[in-house]
């Protein structure tokens, strides 16, 4: 996921404070798919105006003590242009999975199979809140978001809906004491 997309983007809407981009990604649900810790947005906030992508649009003084005011930023002409081949770039990057699974059950032989029984059903109650939570959103706004919006939404479910049966195979595997197990593996779909 491209950090200076994802801010180009937004910032194409409107005018936004880092921390109204941060609100807005939370309010559109996307924190859900876009893992995004809040110094690496500042920090490419900063590259991209360093880069001269985006620009202080306003500047608000805050009150109090050693504050420092709210800068709003606003795209640029240029930050436009690099928008559109950032979108392109990404649609055209190979895909592989990575799921933070993958490499511990590369050395699932060493581990414990209830205590990674317990670690899955966790994630699979996850996974089961996000299935949830992303039908709501298709339910509730899915007739008014753009068509990108809505097929986003949708790709998200169906991955999520594939690594809930994922899991599920996982945890029987785990309970039944053969996830640790060496073997085929190939006894399931």
């Amino acid at each position: 996921m491209s950090m200076k997309l994802l801010i180009l983007g937004l910032l194409s809407e409107c005018n936004r404070h880092p921390y109204e981009i941060r609100q807005t990604i939370k309010a559109r649900n996307w924190h859900h798919a876009f893992k995004i810790k809040d110094g690496s947005l500042y920090y490419a906030v900063d590259q991209l105006r360093d880069e001269g992508l985006i620009e202080v649009a306003e500047t608000i003084p805050v009150q109090g003590d050693n504050r420092p005011d709210k800068v709003i930023y606003r795209i640029t002409e240029q930050g436009k242009t690099v928008l559109r081949k950032l979108i392109y770039n990404e649609m055209d990057q190979e895909f592989y999975p990575l799921h933070p699974m993958f490499m511990p059950l590369a050395f699932a032989r060493h581990a414990d199979n209830a205590l990674m029984g317990s670690l899955i059903e966790k994630r699979l109650e996850a996974c089961e809140n996000t299935i949830e939570h992303l039908r709501g959103v298709l339910e509730l706004k899915g007739g008014w978001l753009p068509r990108g919006s809505v097929r986003f939404i949708q790709g998200a479910l169906r991955f999520s809906e594939t690594e809930r049966e994922w899991l599920q195979q996982l945890l029987d595997d785990a309970r039944s004491g053969k996830l640790t197990d060496f073997g085929s593996g190939h006894d399931r779909k």
